[in-house]
């Protein structure tokens, strides 16, 4: 029991640490951070919207952001974001027939070998219609996440499952897209969370399932403070990315003196 104290004392403890490190910089007020602790969307009731947030954060996996650029450019391609009528348009393998039509549209060469960026990106939109289709409607699309995310054992299967019907959508890609459709039971296992949770000893430092385990700590510190773990997973990012979009500031990454002054304070 007392190890179990000790361990929720913690998750306590580093939350609030990782506001009041953030609060240390001039520029950065207690409104700046609140700002980013709710994500813009409440589980949009449209699938036209949920199919734009696909296709949205589809392109924020490496390169691609660069690449594909503002997604609006594409919206009469894409029939105003309409998920079955891109699926009744194109078949599951038409990939170069849309990549034609977006190069028409946007008037911009485009490079189309196999590997390049704009061909994988043409299957992941082709293939995100006819997954959001197989709904019919956003409620049949909510009854089927809420339950995976009403079950704590069960919640890391449903970005498994979005990973494995949509080509290009990894498991923290999958979680990106959720968190920011309104689902605040997830956070995103990325880079920032990994560096800064196994540093700090908050996760063990096994590469199998890290993400999951990632997962599983932005609950318990979520649940320690009574927040949720999108609120979590936006204080630690925050402090790795140093990008407070929503208000036009910028720190530069502070992952690395944050693990500095928590490792000294609390002797890890």
């Amino acid at each position: 029991m007392r190890g179990e104290a000790i361990l929720i004392v913690m998750d306590i403890e580093i939350y609030k640490e990782a506001v009041d490190f953030l609060l240390t910089f001039d520029s950065i007020t207690k409104k700046d951070i609140n700002e980013h602790l709710t994500p813009r969307d409440n589980k949009p009731k449209d699938l036209k919207v949920i199919y734009n947030r696909l296709c949205f954060h589809a392109k924020n996996a490496n390169m691609k952001v660069n690449v594909i650029g503002d997604i609006e450019r594409l919206r009469p391609v894409l029939f105003d974001f309409d998920p079955f009528r891109v699926a009744n348009e194109y078949d599951i393998r038409d990939d170069d027939k849309l990549l034609n039509e977006i190069e028409n549209s946007i008037r911009q060469k485009i490079r189309r070998e196999k590997q390049s960026i704009w061909p994988k990106y043409c299957k992941t939109l082709i293939e995100s219609a006819y997954f959001l289709k197989s709904f019919d409607t956003a409620e049949k699309f909510y009854e089927w996440t809420d339950f995976f995310t009403n079950n704590y054992l069960a919640k890391p299967a449903l970005p498994f499952l979005i990973n494995s019907e949509i080509y290009g959508y990894g498991f923290a890609l999958a979680c990106d897209f959720l968190k920011e459709l309104g689902f605040v039971e997830y956070g995103k296992p990325d880079v920032h969370l990994k560096d800064i949770f196994t540093e700090l000893k908050l996760i063990d430092n096994d590469s199998k399932s890290i993400e999951i385990k990632i997962l599983r700590a932005l609950d318990k510190i979520a649940n320690a403070n009574q927040v949720t773990s999108y609120n979590v997973d936006k204080i630690f990012w925050l402090i790795g990315s140093g990008d407070f979009y929503r208000t036009n500031k910028k720190i530069g990454s502070q992952k690395d003196n944050f693990i500095q002054k928590i490792k000294e304070k609390y002797l890890i």
